[in-house]
């Protein structure tokens, strides 16, 4: 098990690895609003701001893993500008 530590100090005990305690490794400013179409896709407005957790090769998918305030999405669609 794993131990994390809440803004008090306090140790808490976690489980299992939960997709909201994945560090970003970047941040996507929104320019397009979107509706999620599936249970596991974010929706967001423009000027929305997404933590990016996972970014496959644009060779192998359009689709990226982000936060969205506490809302994980194990996809959202990366559209070229």
């Amino acid at each position: 098990s794993l131990f994390q530590i809440d803004n008090k100090g306090n140790h808490l005990l976690v489980h299992e690895e939960s997709s909201i305690n994945v560090p970003a490794i970047a941040a996507a400013h929104v320019i397009k609003r979107y509706i999620a179409q599936a249970a596991d896709e974010l929706s967001f407005e423009v000027g929305d701001i997404v933590s990016v957790i996972d970014m496959p090769p644009k060779e192998l998918t359009t689709w990226w893993r982000g936060k969205h305030g506490f809302q994980v999405g194990t996809s959202f669609r990366l559209d070229s500008a």
